[in-house]
C-alpha cells in the first residue's frame, strides 16, 4: 500500500494534520492505535485560551494568538462538511484572587497584559459576584478575560477525522505501528504486522507517544507524558455563567451541563489512572472557587496523558539528518488550543510552502544540538 503522507496518531493533533492535507489534495492516510481522540485530546476540558503573560515565550504567543483566530472559521467549515457541531462557544474566563498576595501577582500580570495590548478588565469583589454569582464570596479581585472559549475535545478530533475522510483521507483506528520503515537515511513509510504501508512522508504526531520513535530513529526526541486528571459533576440548578479558575484549579461547565474540574500535573509516566488523591485534592479545590459545587452530584473522573517537552514548547518541524519524516507532538496542555495552526504549519511544511508564521523556536534540531 502507497499513500503520499502517513501521519501517525488521530488526537486532534493529528486528525488536523491529516484534515488540512486532504484539503490540499494530498493522498493521505492517518493512524491510530486506538481510537481517534480518545487519548489526551478526550481526555481534555477543551478549553480555548490564548492568554499570555511575561513568562510566555513570544513565539509560543504568535503561534497560540494565531491558532485561536483559525477556530470560529474551521467549527464552522467542519459543521459545514460534516454536520457535527464541537460546540464551539465562547466561555469568558475569571481568574480569581482569594488573598492578598495573590491579588499582588494578578495585579502584576494584568499590568503587563494591559502595557502590551491585552483588554483585560480589573473586578472588584462586588463586580466578580455580578457577573459570576456562584463564585465564593471570599473573592477579592479578578481579571475577566472576555474573549476565551470552549470546544467538545472529543467531537473536534471526530469532526476533524471525518471531515479528512469525506475528502478521500483513509483513518484506520486499531493500527499500532510495530515500526518505521527506512531505505538509507530516509524515512519511508510503516509496517503494522506483515502489512507495509509506504510513503513520501511521515508525519509523527501521536502526542506523549512520539519520544517512542527516539530510539529506533537514534535522535532525541524528549517528550514524555504528564498526567492530568480531571472530574466531572453534575451541578443542581444554573449552570455557571463563566470559567473560574485560580493558580491551582479552575470549573468550567460544558454544553452537555457536566461542570469539569481540572487539573493535575504529574509526572507519573504512562500511568493514565485517575487515582484517590488526584481526585481527592480536585473535589476539596472545587467548592473554594464555587460553593455551591460542594452539593454537586460526582459523574466521573478521568486522565489524560500530555506530550511535555523540557522547554515546554511544542517539536513542529523536520527531523534531521532523517529524510521524509515531520514531528509535531509535545503541546502539553495546548494540544487543543494549537491544532488548528499545527495542521497548517504541518501542511505547509509538507508541500513546501512558506509556514505563516515563523517556526524556528518549535524546530526539533534544537534538541540534537544540545545532546550533541
Amino acid at each position: 500500500m502507497n499513500s503520499d503522507v502517513i501521519v501517525i496518531g488521530a488526537g486532534a493533533i493529528g486528525s488536523s494534520i491529516g484534515y488540512q492535507l486532504a484539503k490540499a489534495g494530498v493522498k493521505v492516510i492517518i493512524l491510530e492505535r486506538g481510537q481517534v481522540g480518545r487519548e489526551a485530546t478526550g481526555a481534555s476540558a477543551g478549553m480555548v485560551a490564548a492568554s499570555h503573560d511575561r513568562n510566555t515565550p513570544q513565539p509560543f504567543a504568535a503561534l497560540a494568538t494565531e491558532s485561536a483566530r483559525l477556530f470560529p472559521a474551521l467549527a464552522e467549515e467542519l459543521k459545514d462538511r460534516t454536520g457535527m457541531d464541537i460546540g464551539y462557544r465562547r466561555a469568558g474566563r475569571l481568574q480569581v484572587a482569594f488573598d492578598e498576595l495573590a491579588e499582588q501577582r494578578l495585579r502584576a500580570e494584568r499590568g503587563w497584559q494591559v502595557d502590551h495590548g491585552a483588554i483585560v478588565p480589573w473586578l472588584d469583589r462586588a463586580s466578580v459576584l455580578d457577573l459570576e454569582p456562584a463564585v465564593n464570596p471570599a473573592v477579592r479581585a479578578a481579571v475577566y478575560y472576555a474573549e476565551e472559549y470552549q470546544l467538545l475535545p472529543l467531537m473536534l478530533a471526530q469532526a476533524l477525522a471525518r471531515a479528512a475522510a469525506d475528502l478521500g483521507a483513509a483513518v484506520r483506528e486499531g493500527a499500532a505501528i510495530d515500526r518505521l520503515l527506512t531505505e538509507g537515511d530516509r524515512v519511508a513509510g510503516v509496517a503494522i504486522g506483515d502489512e507495509r504501508i509506504h510513503a513520501d512522508q511521515v508525519v509523527i504526531a501521536n502526542g506523549s507517544w512520539a519520544g517512542g520513535w527516539a530510539t529506533p530513529l537514534e535522535v532525541p526526541i524528549p517528550i514524555r507524558p504528564i498526567r492530568g486528571q480531571l472530574v466531572a459533576l453534575r451541578t443542581p440548578g444554573t449552570a455557571l455563567r463563566t470559567v473560574i479558575s485560580a493558580q491551582d484549579a479552575y470549573v468550567v461547565t460544558k454544553p452537555d451541563g457536566l461542570t469539569i474540574i481540572g487539573t493535575t500535573v504529574e509526572d507519573v509516566g504512562f500511568d493514565s489512572r485517575p487515582t484517590a488523591a488526584g481526585i481527592g485534592r480536585l473535589l476539596n479545590l472545587a467548592p473554594r472557587l464555587a460553593p455551591r459545587l460542594a452539593d454537586a452530584t460526582f459523574s466521573g473522573a478521568w486522565a489524560g496523558l500530555r506530550p511535555g517537552t523540557p522547554d515546554g514548547m511544542p517539536l513542529i518541524g523536520r527531523l534531521p539528518p532523517w529524510r521524509g519524516v515531520v514531528l509535531a507532538s509535545g503541546h502539553f496542555r495546548n494540544g487543543i488550543l494549537l491544532a488548528p495552526v499545527t495542521g497548517e504549519l504541518v501542511t505547509d511544511l509538507i508541500l513546501r510552502r512558506q509556514p505563516r508564521l515563523a517556526i524556528e523556536a518549535f524546530d526539533p534540531s534544537r534538541f540534537l544540538v544540545r545532546a550533541a
